[in-house]
């Protein structure tokens, strides 16, 4: 039930026009930055029959300013669930960009490639893992707090793709950016 609060809050600050805060701090982008989020995602996979599992997600992002636009970096983003002892496990490492496209706005569309991993751990019975391609594509919205502080309410749809099979997930959640 919480995870629809959580999502309900990021979906209103995505879709809420500008803040008095964001006034009070311009965006403006340089230099050095750095992106930590929290969320609720869904799974499916190539093997999973159809059905979606709801679970914690994460992210983490940091690269440097090429202009009030482009952001390029590293980004790193995971799901994860635990139910009878069986663990599931899915994450990508991306190089890519964020791209602003409107100078003078705090929302972004993001995007990567690089790799991604699957992971399935039955405890007592063993684990197997899987490492192949990743990608990822999202959009947020950076709400200023501060002058380099913002809040960051997201969307990011990330696919893994290995020799046997594929998994999806997307993640819905909150972040802090620090410019």
């Amino acid at each position: 039930m919480h995870y629809r609060y959580l999502s309900l809050a990021a979906l209103l600050a995505i879709a809420l026009p500008g803040t008095r805060t964001e006034a009070q701090h311009p965006q403006s982008r340089e230099g050095f930055w750095f992106n930590i989020g929290l969320g609720v995602g869904s799974l499916g996979c190539s093997d999973c029959g159809g059905e979606r599992e709801i679970g914690p997600t994460g992210g983490l992002a940091l690269g440097g300013t090429l202009s009030n636009q482009w952001l390029l970096g590293a980004f790193s983003n995971g799901w994860s669930k635990t139910e009878d002892g069986v663990t599931i496990t899915a994450g990508t490492l991306v190089v890519g960009a964020r791209l602003y496209p409107s100078p003078s706005s705090g929302f972004f569309i993001v995007g990567g490639v690089g790799i991604g991993r699957i992971d399935v751990d039955l405890g007592e019975f063993g684990s197997a893992g899987e490492t192949g391609t990743g990608a990822l594509l999202g959009l947020g919205w950076d709400i200023r707090l501060a002058s380099t502080v913002s809040l960051t309410p997201f969307w990011n749809g990330v696919a893994i793709k290995v020799s046997d099979g594929d998994a999806n997930f997307g993640q819905l959640g909150i972040g802090i950016t620090i410019h």
